[in-house]
């Protein structure tokens, strides 16, 4: 029996009947822990906030996003302002204007059809969605256990190769987890190879509290 956690998810459309559909869809459906709907915000910041305060797993919007009144930015600029914020990230579009949102996308995999009809519809589009978002979480559990097992390694048998995988695996992890106040890879480097005597404490310190904030996210 799969006892793992069922993910949350947003939608973003500033038709409120498109709205209630993908929300009766989606719960309906039994995938979701908790299905967020809501309008698009005046500004991408403000967009943006908001996502980031319900701490969901994925976004999906629509295209356009404009129909309803004044926005400054459309499905296809929201889904790369989280990507930017989350490397990785499951986002999605669905739109009634397929080809309009594929010319514009910079990632034509994330475009889908609001057409029943067209391609796959929405039962299997959610399922599409539970699926990215498992991988993405799977893919960060990975890093995690080969992080933490490097990290366990006496500093003084590091090898340079694995020094060097700590601070890519260490990267990836900020950037898939959207980390505030990374450390810089001067400042890991210098951790690893025990140049920093004075700050080495404090620095292992933040990368550890990185890795249980991974443990945590992973496990809500």
């Amino acid at each position: 029996m799969d006892t793992a956690p069922k993910p949350s998810i947003a939608y973003i459309d500033e038709i409120e009947d498109a709205r209630e559909d993908f929300f009766t869809d989606a719960y309906q459906s039994g995938l979701f822990e908790a299905v967020h709907v809501m309008a698009p915000a005046p500004t991408l910041a403000e967009m943006l906030d908001t996502i980031a305060e319900l701490a969901v797993d994925a976004v999906i919007s629509d295209f356009r996003l404009t129909e309803a009144g004044p926005v400054e930015y459309d499905g296809e600029g929201l889904v790369e302002a989280v990507s930017a914020r989350r490397a990785g990230f499951p986002c999605f579009i669905q739109t009634s204007r397929p080809e309009e949102a594929l010319l514009a996308a910079d990632d034509v995999n994330r475009v889908y059809s609001k057409d029943p009809k067209a391609g796959t519809g929405r039962e299997q589009f959610l399922k599409r969605i539970v699926l990215q978002i498992q991988r993405h979480q799977t893919r960060l559990a990975e890093w995690q256990h080969e992080l933490a097992e490097l990290l366990a390694i006496d500093r003084g048998a590091l090898t340079s190769l694995q020094v060097e995988r700590i601070i890519e695996l260490d990267d990836a992890i900020e950037e898939n987890l959207g980390a505030d106040d990374p450390i810089s890879r001067h400042a890991k480097r210098d951790l690893l190879t025990e140049r920093l005597s004075g700050r080495q404490t404090e620095l292992l310190t933040q990368t550890e509290k990185l890795i249980a904030d991974m443990r945590k996210a992973l496990d809500e």
